[in-house]
C-alpha cells in the first residue's frame, strides 16, 4: 500500500516435488518434512542458490547474522533500516527473491519467525510476498505478476492482493487490530489461496500470529487516483516467486532491525514449530 552492502546468503532444509493442495481449509501442522515444503533456517550463514538480492534502497543492510537467532546460531537480519519522511512516498528496502520450482501450484501457505525492536513503524512494512503470472498469460517478469503480501500499517499487521507492480493498485487492503509484536519472537503464519475452489475470484490472504487467525476490521481499496471498486482478484495457476526481507513504501525515521528465522512455504500448512 503507497499511502500515508549485498545480504548474505539462506540454507535450504528441506526440498521435494511439490504437491498440489486440494482444500484451502486450514489442516495440522506439516512442519518441513512434507512433501513439496521448503524450508530455510539460515544455518550456514548465507543465502543458498536461488536466493539473489533484490532491493535496496536508502540505509541499512540485508545479511544473515549471529546477531540474534530463534534458534541456531544465524538468522536473516535488516540491519539499522532508516530513510524518508514518514508519510511521503520512498522508504527503506532491503530483500531478497527466490524463484519457485515449477508447477508449484495455486495455494501457498508460509511461515516466518520475526523479531523487532525498537519502535512499530507507522509506514507499510513489507515482510514476505509471493507472486504468479495472471491467467492466460505466459508472461513470467516480475513486474507482470499479481501479488499476495504479509505486511504491518500503521504499526499493526496488514495483509494485502495486489494487481502487478508498478503500480500495484488498486490493491485489496486488510488491517487487523492486532500491533506489531515487539522485544520478542513472534511466529507468522499465512494462506495464499490463488485457486479458491470454484469461487470467481482468488480467496482474501488469512494470516495468523502465534497460533490465533487475525481479524481484518479495517478493510479498503487502495488506489491513485481512489476509488470504491474493489479489484478483481485473479485466479492463479502456479506460484512462480517469493520476496523476503523488509520493505517500507514510506520513510522510517526511527532506526530499526528486523530478524527473520525458519522461514518456510508450501502446498499445506507449515506450523510454528
Amino acid at each position: 500500500m503507497r499511502v500515508a552492502a549485498a545480504p548474505g546468503w539462506l540454507v535450504v532444509l528441506s526440498v521435494s516435488a511439490c504437491a498440489h493442495p486440494s482444500s484451502s481449509e486450514r489442516p495440522g501442522a506439516t512442519g518441513c518434512s512434507a512433501p513439496g515444503t521448503l524450508c530455510w533456517d539460515f544455518e550456514e550463514g548465507r543465502l543458498p542458490e536461488g536466493w539473489t538480492p533484490f532491493r535496496d534502497e536508502f540505509s541499512g543492510q540485508l545479511l544473515v547474522d549471529d546477531t540474534r537467532a530463534r534458534g541456531g546460531r544465524y538468522a536473516l537480519h535488516a540491519s539499522q533500516l532508516v530513510g524518508g519522511r514518514e508519510g511521503e512516498q520512498g522508504g527503506p528496502k532491503k530483500t531478497v527473491r527466490f524463484e519457485l520450482p515449477k508447477d508449484f501450484g495455486p495455494v501457498l501457505w508460509g511461515r516466518v519467525h520475526v523479531y523487532v525492536t525498537p519502535a512499530r513503524p507507522a509506514s507499510h512494512a513489507g515482510l514476505f510476498n509471493a507472486r504468479y503470472p495472471r491467467p492466460g498469460s505466459q508472461d513470467t517478469a516480475f513486474e507482470a505478476l499479481d501479488w499476495y503480501e504479509v505486511a504491518t500499517y500503521q504499526e499493526k499487521y496488514m495483509a494485502i492482493w495486489h494487481p502487478p507492480e508498478p503500480p500495484g493498485f488498486p490493491e485489496w487492503v486488510q488491517v487487523s487490530d492486532t500491533p506489531l509484536v515487539l522485544g520478542r519472537w513472534a511466529c507468522v503464519e499465512w494462506l495464499f489461496d490463488g485457486a479458491n475452489g470454484d469461487a470467481p475470484q482468488a480467496a482474501e490472504p488469512r494470516v495468523w500470529l502465534d497460533g490465533v487467525e487475525l481479524q481484518w476490521p479495517r478493510r479498503f481499496v487502495f488506489a491513485d487516483p481512489p476509488t470504491q471498486t474493489p479489484p478483481m482478484r485473479e485466479k492463479a495457476r502456479d506460484f512462480t516467486v517469493l520476496e523476503a526481507g523488509v520493505f517500507l513504501y514510506q520513510g522510517l525515521s526511527t532506526p530499526t532491525d528486523w530478524w527473520l528465522d525458519d522461514l518456510a512455504v508450501g502446498p499445506r500448512r507449515v506450523g510454528c514449530e
